[in-house]
């Protein structure tokens, strides 16, 4: 059973996360997503969502990956930046709809849509990985640098602060809000809006505004000591920590 579900609603693809509890990305959701983003070629828009009602995506699934070798890690690192890539280029216009929390690899996800809609109430959403010892992925430094701007991007990959949903929008990280109950329909709604133009025009201009940021993605990706952070005694030992403050709430 797939772990994204995709429904075409007039045109608009719905892709929605269902890996309880937290859509935790594990290689099987990553590698379900492509496939979902695979059945929705030709679509007008789509909209990428959860199914839960209280959080979009937790991140990565550090209990399972944490055990991963350096040969794993790696080719789970590059599946999902692959995947992070493939959104971002998508040629048609992309909403994402975030129920509830949105951290840190779930937040790279969204923020390689268009645009993003969030439930109003006690959602956070923020980018924790330097609180693990590690660094944000160098290519995520530049999508965050395309969404944010280069200031509000190092502040917000280097505190590591989950913030509430005011704050998302005031910095431009979350575009909208909505009730709980409207998220969905919004986000449906502003997709269609997007689509409504020439979609070889919308295509052209998505890849021209988008052109500069992607080839500083792929130039980053070069390279990137990122697995040297992620296997240092530093990393391991704030991980494991958090992988058994986890455990004990479950």
């Amino acid at each position: 059973m797939s772990l994204v579900s995709v429904e075409d609603r007039e045109g608009v693809a719905v892709l929605t996360l269902d890996r309880p509890p937290a859509n935790a990305f594990s290689p099987e959701l990553v590698e379900d997503m492509a496939a979902a983003i695979s059945a929705s070629e030709g679509v007008r828009a789509a909209v990428v969502t959860s199914a839960s009602t209280r959080i979009f995506s937790g991140g990565w699934d550090l209990p399972r990956v944490v055990s991963f070798s350096r040969n794993e890690m790696k080719f789970f690192v590059d599946a999902y930046l692959d995947l992070v890539r493939r959104i971002f280029v998508l040629p048609f216009p992309v909403v994402a709809a975030l129920p509830g929390h949105a951290i840190a690899g779930g937040l790279i996800v969204a923020a390689a849509a268009d645009e993003r809609y969030i439930a109003e109430g006690e959602a956070r959403v923020g980018l924790s990985e330097v609180a693990l010892g590690v660094p944000l992925p160098a290519c995520c430094v530049e999508l965050f640098r395309y969404v944010l701007g280069a200031r509000p991007m190092e502040r917000l990959t280097a505190s590591a602060e989950n913030m509430p949903v005011e704050s998302a929008l005031a910095i431009g990280l979350v575009d909208r809000s909505f009730a709980p109950a409207d998220l969905c329909s919004a986000a449906l709604t502003r997709a269609a809006v997007l689509a409504r133009g020439s979609p070889p025009a919308y295509a052209e201009t998505k890849r021209r505004a988008r052109a500069e940021a992607l080839a500083r993605f792929d130039a980053a990706r070069e390279d990137d000591p990122f697995l040297d952070f992620w296997f240092s005694e530093n990393a391991r030992g704030r991980i494991a920590a958090l992988v058994e403050r986890l455990s004990k709430k479950s």
